[in-house]
């Protein structure tokens, strides 16, 4: 019987929020903005992979998200105008990007780890600015186009919305079915006590390196559809503080929850776009709400919405 409550409660809470998410560009300022929601909720799901589940704290995913939007610019603009080798090329490369960064500093635990990662994401943001001819350097991948994708026209900011949507459901499936097999419970296993989990013969490096890789595909997915989102890919977006970013839509959403993430990026993404309309000290004061979230709840947004709603997912 309480199961039953239970699953009812789940399964109207997840059905309300797919119907919001359809109709959810029509509720913000702009389409625009309820499509970098997305392609952020994406980004911060991507981490939380890395971070919620495995425990492993990179301040280097920006490469990743840099590198899937710098090659799905790069394949638009200078060899063919076709959306989805772009983005199969996009989150190839990214993918074999985090492959070799993961390999060289997965064998690194705590700070150590965490600052590998930083300097890797350093050195492709530097290869980005100086490599001027392929990527545009300080000033970024100028008129990335937007071309059909069959009878879909992506130059309609709604319809754009929605492709970018599509994504965005199927890696979320992708996602749960990842952390709900042995393997997702084995990482978490290693995040909890990974002496432990060696001692019971698990090859910690190699779960390691396959969520890391995992991670760093779905990272360049989110970049590749922000590459289209905007029409140019910006130096930014290989920068560390773009790592900061979604360290930040992480814990404040939730860690560990992979649906946490996508609420921590809805609500930062909004609460920016308000505030900056108001003031220019819009980075302090989202300071300020982080550091009230970080003592306030640690178990970020969807632990409060887990217990005030009884939900089990």
């Amino acid at each position: 019987m309480i199961d039953s409550a239970m699953s009812r409660r789940n399964i109207i809470t997840l059905s309300s929020a797919v119907l919001l998410s359809v109709l959810f560009p029509y509720l913000t300022p702009y389409t625009a903005l309820a499509s970098e929601i997305l392609v952020f909720a994406l980004f911060a799901m991507a981490y939380d992979l890395v971070l919620g589940y495995a425990g492993m704290l990179s301040f280097g995913h920006a490469a990743f998200f840099g590198i899937g939007a710098y090659t799905t610019g790069i394949m638009l603009v200078r060899v063919y105008p076709c959306v989805m080798p772009a983005l199969l090329a996009g989150v190839i490369v990214s993918s074999l990007a985090a492959l070799f960064v993961g390999y060289l500093s997965i064998r690194r635990s705590g700070i150590y780890f965490t600052m590998v990662t930083l300097a890797f994401a350093q050195m492709f943001y530097f290869t980005a600015f100086k490599w001027t001819g392929l990527t545009g350097g300080d000033d970024g991948l100028q008129g990335v186009p937007r071309p059909p994708v069959g009878p879909l026209d992506l130059t309609s900011e709604i319809t754009l919305y929605y492709f970018i949507l599509f994504f965005v459901f199927l890696s979320i499936m992708i996602g749960l079915r990842v952390v709900n097999s042995p393997f997702g419970k084995t990482l978490q296993a290693l995040r909890e006590n990974k002496d432990r989990t060696m001692s019971i013969g698990y090859d910690v490096d190699k779960f390691r390196l396959i969520v890391f890789i995992i991670s760093g595909f779905f990272s360049g997915l989110a970049g590749g559809l922000y590459a289209l989102l905007l029409n140019f890919v910006p130096l930014s977006s290989l920068y560390w503080t773009t790592s900061g970013e979604v360290v930040v839509m992480t814990i404040v959403g939730g860690m560990g929850t992979l649906f946490g993430p996508v609420l921590g990026a809805l609500g930062i993404i909004l609460l920016r776009d308000i505030i900056s309309n108001f003031t220019e000290s819009w980075n302090f004061i989202m300071g300020l709400i982080f550091m009230g979230c970080v003592l306030g709840f640690r178990g970020g947004i969807m632990s409060i919405i887990k217990d005030k709603l009884k939900l089990y997912v």
